[in-house]
């Protein structure tokens, strides 16, 4: 859970430094994290469910739930502050 808070303060932190300095590159730093976070979370190696009891398995698929809200939230931010402000698009603007 440690581990959780940590990646969502910074994901948050960046967030709205993104927000306040209009920094457009803070905002895609979160997302970077994020989409780097989703790819772990997703295709990690799930260990057998023969060998867990019930409440760890359910323990185990709330822990991964909490980790893709925190990484959505990363996406939110480089969407919405990080790409949707950023005026170059691509940095293709002449």
């Amino acid at each position: 859970m440690k581990n959780i808070l940590i990646t969502y303060f910074i994901i948050l932190a960046l967030g709205f430094a993104s927000m306040l300095t209009h920094n457009h590159y803070l905002a895609n730093i979160a997302g970077f994290i994020s989409a780097v976070g989703f790819m772990v979370i997703f295709f990690k190696d799930r260990p057998d469910p023969s060998t867990l009891s019930e409440a760890e398995i359910k323990q185990a698929a709330k822990m991964r739930t909490y980790w893709y809200i925190v990484f959505a939230t990363g996406l939110v931010f480089s969407l919405i502050f990080g790409s949707f402000w950023n005026s170059e698009m691509g940095n293709m603007a002449s």
